[in-house]
């Protein structure tokens, strides 16, 4: 997870506490000007899975300004310090195509929803591919 955090502070991303001491960063996303919803929708089209949190300051749960992302799921795949560094390269990416959608769409959600349902940045389609090509080098836990 600090391998993670510290990909992403050098996206000049914040973290709600500077950092992390164990398997959750939860990242603040105001000074990236799209919030946590945004966010996690274009993070799920490109095929990352995280989640929006509230973050402190954040006035009401229905907007949170936060993304949470765990670590458990991937160590158990197999990654290590150095995949994760490409993790948060991803998530920096899809992070900037939210926020090039909401440029054309505006503040609000329906019509970010319909913007990135219908035009969806070349570039997102292209993070996709990479993220399950990338995904695919990892065995997922059988049972």
């Amino acid at each position: 997870a600090k391998a993670l955090g510290e990909s992403l502070q050098g996206r000049s991303f914040d973290l709600v506490s500077g950092g992390t001491d164990n398997h959750l960063l939860l990242v603040d996303l105001r000074s990236k000007g799209v919030n946590g919803n945004k966010a996690e929708l274009v993070c799920e089209q490109a095929s990352i899975v995280l989640n929006k949190n509230t973050i402190p300051g954040d006035k009401s749960a229905m907007n949170p300004n936060g993304l949470r992302v765990g670590t458990p799921a991937m160590t158990s795949r197999g990654l290590v310090e150095e995949d994760f560094v490409r993790v948060g390269e991803f998530i920096g990416e899809a992070v900037d195509a939210a926020a090039e959608i909401q440029k054309q769409s505006g503040p609000k959600l329906v019509d970010f929803k319909r913007i990135l349902k219908e035009t969806p940045p070349g570039r997102l389609l292209e993070l996709k591919k990479e993220v399950e090509n990338f995904a695919r080098r990892f065995a997922t836990v059988g049972f």
